[in-house]
């Protein structure tokens, strides 16, 4: 098997940087619909769907913005980083908004007024 995956243009595909381009913020972070419980199915693999998508666009970005930095081309790197800053911003929305569902969801049961 081939430990050293390259991409198209014969670098290693990985989401880890070692340039001078700043990491990804959500590295570290686990996606949100894990464990979810008391919200419809259907909600919870839309909100994993996005969150993977916005995962898998994020480390193509970063990806990007790494090449375009390399080669000198400045204004299609900031671009792109400007298109990796909304991914982050939309992957960070869709976790505070999947974890806040079930918290609403208790207060609602809990509250027969």
């Amino acid at each position: 098997m081939n430990r050293n995956p390259k991409n198209a243009f014969g670098r290693r595909q990985s989401c880890a940087t070692s340039s001078s381009v700043a990491a990804s913020p959500i590295a570290n972070e686990s996606p949100c619909a894990e464990g979810l419980s008391g919200s419809s199915g259907e909600a919870i693999r839309q909100t994993k769907d996005r969150v993977e998508a916005l995962g898998f666009l994020i480390c193509r970005l970063d990806e990007l913005r790494q090449m375009a930095a390399s080669h000198g081309l400045e204004p299609l790197g900031h671009l792109l980083d400007v298109a990796f800053t909304e991914s982050c911003d939309a992957i960070r929305r869709e976790r505070s908004r999947a974890q806040s569902e079930p918290a609403d969801a208790a207060i609602r049961a809990d509250d027969v007024s």
